[in-house]
């Protein structure tokens, strides 16, 4: 089978990306095209690029209708930088295309002139050939001149294939950051910007130091491993909201951010796993199925992702029902939890108003607001709960909003 390879940032997928996939099939000089997003970026600063599970999962949503045509996790789940040489030979080695496959690596013009720079252009060539997008406006004559040039260095084959014009970019689509009206994207892409808040103006992981942006993403590829995609979206999602209000609160963003990326990471472990991890810290009872993850998950990111802060360990501790002496670490972790921007159950916005400004006043709106909930089905609040709401209550006004 002949195979286009078609890999980059996506960061957003748009209509030009569409344009050359379709363009390829429609040339038919490749049978199907595996569109791999690229993972850890090799030649753009990584707080450039927005986390690669983000950018997977838009292009899953972008191309989910879209015939002969496949979204591939490859540098997903080996979390290294991306390479094109690598990729390329850890896709013969997964299995993911087979030995009989002929790949064509599916480029626009404009890298012709760039390839001879690429990290192991002749390796490259050795396990693909280059399958070039002529679209209108571009100087045929000079991409097939220097076609044969590469031809001539590498003994290799460039073959070419028209695309309808689609003048966009990625960088000029970020900046213009209108989704409602943007039209340089595919509906899904646009839907899925909006219900995770993407491209946001205040950049929150910004805000976090070098080290820990790296941690971050090291954990976000193991999470890949390990995670739905939904669960690993709500997670990425309260990491960025739990940064935001870590800015707006006077909290460490860094303490945040790790703390809520990882407040699921036991979530989808098998119960009797989550039992015996959270019995290494709790004795006597086992928690309730839907808050076993919580302890169990203070223990996983100890022992599997090597997390020694207390501060971080407590609030995915108690990121589901609260303790009485909440520090401003568990209060945003768990508000973020709740209130990230995917959440679409009972109206939020009272309590969304609230975390602009009051932290603790958001604390207690929203523990009302589950009180209330649990009461209609004739439940009550866990006890803990109930002993952080009273003592939130007792103690507001307290400087910073600490408990």
């Amino acid at each position: 089978m002949r195979i286009g390879i078609y890999g980059g940032a996506f960061d957003p997928f748009h209509n030009g990306h569409l344009s050359m996939i379709r363009g390829a099939i429609k040339s038919k000089k490749v049978d199907r095209v595996l569109v791999i997003p690229t993972g850890m970026p090799c030649f753009k600063p990584a707080r450039k690029v927005t986390l690669s599970p983000y950018r997977f999962y838009m292009v899953k949503a972008a191309l989910k209708d879209e015939p002969k045509c496949e979204v591939c996790d490859i540098e997903q789940v080996f979390g290294e930088k991306s390479y094109t040489v690598e990729t390329l030979k850890n896709l013969r080695k997964e299995k993911v295309v087979s030995d009989k496959d002929e790949l064509f690596l599916m480029c626009g013009s404009d890298l012709l002139f760039e390839f001879e720079s690429w990290y192991l252009p002749e390796e490259i060539l050795a396990q693909a050939k280059l399958l070039c997008a002529l679209r209108p406006g571009i100087d045929e004559g000079q991409a097939r001149n220097q076609a044969a040039h590469l031809e001539e260095i590498f003994g290799t084959k460039v073959k070419f294939f028209q695309i309808d014009g689609v003048e966009v970019a990625s960088s000029a689509i970020r900046s213009r950051a209108d989704w409602s009206s943007e039209k340089g994207i595919p509906d899904a892409v646009r839907e899925f910007i909006k219900c995770h808040d993407l491209y946001c103006e205040d950049a929150p992981l910004l805000h976090v130091s070098d080290e820990m942006y790296q941690t971050l993403m090291k954990h976000c590829f193991t999470l890949f491993r390990e995670l739905s995609g939904k669960r690993l979206l709500h997670s990425m999602n309260v990491c960025v909201l739990a940064t935001r209000y870590a800015m707006r609160f006077g909290a460490d963003p860094d303490k945040c951010a790790l703390a809520a990326l990882l407040h699921d990471c036991a979530k989808e472990l098998p119960e009797k796993v989550q039992i015996d991890l959270a019995a290494k810290i709790i004795h006597g009872y086992i928690p309730g199925k839907q808050i076993l993850h919580s302890p169990a998950g203070a223990v996983y990111a100890r022992e599997h992702y090597g997390v020694e802060d207390q501060e971080v360990l407590d609030a995915i501790q108690f990121h589901t029902v609260g303790r009485e002496v909440m520090t401003i670490t568990d209060k945003i972790v768990y508000l973020a939890d709740k209130l990230e921007p995917a959440r679409d159950y009972d109206d939020l916005t009272e309590i969304r108003r609230c975390a602009e400004t009051d932290l603790d006043a958001a604390m207690i709106e929203c523990y009302l607001a589950i009180k209330e909930s649990f009461g209609k089905k004739g439940m009550e609040i866990h006890e803990d709960t109930k002993k952080s709401l009273a003592y939130i209550r007792a103690h507001r006004g307290e400087k910073g909003g600490e408990a």
